[in-house]
């Protein structure tokens, strides 16, 4: 096969009768992606000849398919591997990765198989500094079962950059229902404080990301301490850094309504998104 190259956006799909990928231009409509959000998404790096962090990808989709009562048997790693490095070999690439319910009906999904799409765009690392960040004043996160999965209805986090970019500001901060930190607009979030890490806990209704869950696993290797919990906003107050996290990479916060942070990166972090 061809090689391709990728322009703007280019996307292939793949249903449940097909077994290959094939480029679209256009996708099926009506579908239940469409129509209510009856699926999930990841959205993962190509970097030369692999997926970064993979494996975490794949438990986490699958994780949020038993939850939605997808057919896990319908999505096939290897063959999205063996894909990508046949047609893109060598290239390093934003992949999100679409699986959503097949079929028609209403609110009773008539089956539990899947169409699958390929997002392939160009990949664009994260900022390094972000220099104005603020929470969010018209957005809450509540608590549901599907919380730490990323799904096709994002509502909050539209919402959320829609506020970002009218107040002006780099990265907009969320909290739960409760008034706890949770996340960032599109990030998870950290700080640092006296040399411990903290960062919310999944009950704070915070996606469990890739990049989070690989930050705290090089904290146990490296034997740095780290807090999960519900934190207030005031904490930030007292933290000497803070930084965000997706799997573009980290970046760290400058000012939080006009508190002021050190932007140095933190050695210990360096290698992860290398």
């Amino acid at each position: 096969m061809n090689s391709f190259m990728i322009e703007n956006e280019t996307v292939f799909q793949k249903s449940p009768s097909s077994p290959t990928w094939s480029l679209k231009d256009t996708i099926d409509i009506p579908n239940r992606a469409m129509n209510f959000g009856d699926g999930l998404f990841e959205t993962m790096v190509w970097d030369l000849a692999e997926i970064r962090f993979f494996d975490k990808h794949l438990n986490r989709l699958k994780g949020g398919m038993q939850l939605l009562n997808l057919q896990e048997e319908d999505i096939h790693p290897d063959g999205i591997l063996h894909f990508l490095a046949s047609n893109f070999p060598n290239q390093r690439m934003r992949v999100r990765w679409n699986v959503y319910r097949s079929g028609q009906g209403k609110y009773t999904p008539e089956t539990n198989e899947v169409i699958q799409t390929l997002q392939l765009s160009e990949f664009n690392p994260a900022s390094q500094i972000k220099k104005k960040a603020a929470f969010t004043q018209k957005i809450q996160l509540f608590p549901t079962s599907w919380s730490a999965y990323k799904t096709l209805n994002a509502l909050p986090y539209i919402l959320a950059n829609q506020e970002r970019k009218a107040r002006g500001l780099d990265e907009i901060l969320l909290l739960d229902s409760r008034g706890f930190i949770s996340e960032a607009s599109a990030s998870n979030i950290f700080w640092v404080k006296a040399g411990i890490v903290y960062t919310p806990a999944l009950s704070c209704s915070c996606i469990n990301g890739i990049s989070r869950q690989v930050i705290l696993a090089h904290l146990d290797e490296k034997k740095i301490p780290y807090f999960l919990g519900e934190f207030a906003p005031s904490e930030l107050a007292h933290a000497d850094q803070v930084f965000v996290s997706n799997c573009t990479g980290i970046s760290y916060l400058q000012c939080i309504n006009q508190k002021e942070y050190s932007t140095v990166p933190l050695i210990f972090l360096n290698d992860i998104f290398e």
